[in-house]
């Protein structure tokens, strides 16, 4: 802009210079045909000479003055005119370029502004990483005491069922070592009886019956809240926020609304009822060989030994640290971990 405004002053400059030489030249002219007007009359000059030749020059001569004059005072209108477009180009590029600095500062407060709200901004994700991180580990520590508290629980399950399996073989090779009229037979049953030590999880004709009932109703098990969608899945994936960073899941977050009211997906017996610091309040109900875990509860209704009907309340989804109401769900097989979503009702 400044360029340009240079170069139209150099024009303008030019043009004045130009019309202020033309005046000159006129006004000269002018005072030349004036001062010649008053002295010689042109009927008397052009009747004056000496042939015809010569009066015909002396004509065209003055016809030519004439048109002269005119061109002359063309020349200056049009200088003048194209001096005065120049002058308004010129004042439009200043004004141009006034409203091209003001727009300027305009934009540097703006970029000021943005650029504290931006370090602002940084700040506050800095922290709130800080946050997030923290929360991780308070999640995997809730995580390992949950793993820890449903591993021990399944132990010693299995350790009484196959407490009770062995005491009921052992009985029965008992009763039939009793029973036994040769030696030979005896100590048949001796080496089935020992054989029968090795740690097995017998399943009960109840818990068998239990168990095929929940494994055929895979993918068509209810949902453990009447309202609410999966908002973290199973397994071990990145965390959405957080580059690099992986967040393991024992089971599926589900979220759903305040003080949404939890049930068991399918009948059985209440294993444990346990208060896990970061977890809440946890629920572990057994269907024979499974398990279903209800965690991030309040107000639990079941106690342990409790027998569960299908959708019966077992408790309230409580609010996380995010002020969020989502519940932790799981299930077992044994001590394998299952993908939950796998068992639900499709939505």
């Amino acid at each position: 802009m400044d360029s340009e405004i240079n170069e139209t002053n150099s024009i303008i400059e030019a043009l004045e210079e130009d019309l202020n030489k033309m005046k000159e030249e006129y006004a000269k002219m002018a005072y030349s045909a004036q001062k010649t007007s008053n002295s010689i009359d042109k009927l008397s000059f052009l009747f004056s000479s000496r042939s015809f030749h010569q009066l015909w020059m002396r004509l065209k001569y003055f016809e030519q003055y004439d048109e002269m004059r005119k061109r002359q005072i063309k020349a200056i209108a049009h200088i003048n005119d194209v001096l005065q477009e120049k002058r308004a180009l010129l004042n439009q590029k200043r004004y141009h370029k006034t409203d091209l600095l003001e727009y300027k500062v305009m934009e540097n407060q703006n970029l000021t502004v943005i650029k504290e709200e931006h370090t602002q901004i940084v700040q506050e994700l800095t922290k709130k990483e800080s946050e997030i991180v923290h929360d991780l580990e308070e999640r995997k520590k809730a995580i390992h005491r949950l793993d820890r508290l449903i591993a021990e629980i399944v132990k010693k399950e299995i350790e009484r069922v196959n407490a009770e399996a062995k005491a009921k073989a052992k009985a029965e090779a008992e009763k039939r070592k009793a029973n036994a009229k040769t030696e030979k037979e005896r100590a048949k049953i001796d080496a089935e009886l020992k054989e029968r030590s090795v740690d097995v999880l017998y399943e009960t004709p109840e818990s068998k019956l239990i168990n095929n009932s929940f494994q055929a109703n895979k993918s068509q098990l209810l949902w453990p809240v009447k309202r609410g969608y999966v908002s973290q899945g199973f397994g071990r994936r990145p965390h959405p926020v957080l580059k690099g960073v992986m967040v393991e899941n024992l089971g599926v977050d589900i979220q759903t609304n305040t003080g949404e009211e939890v049930r068991s997906v399918y009948d059985g017996k209440v294993s444990a009822v346990a208060n896990v610091p970061g977890m809440g309040m946890v629920v572990m109900i057994q269907h024979g060989n499974y398990y279903t875990v209800y965690a991030r509860l309040r107000n639990v209704s079941v106690s342990t030994g409790q027998k569960i009907k299908v959708k019966d309340t077992i408790g309230y989804v409580s609010q996380d640290q995010d002020e969020m109401y989502q519940l932790q769900f799981q299930i077992w097989r044994g001590s394998e971990k299952l993908d939950p979503e796998d068992w639900l009702l499709k939505k």
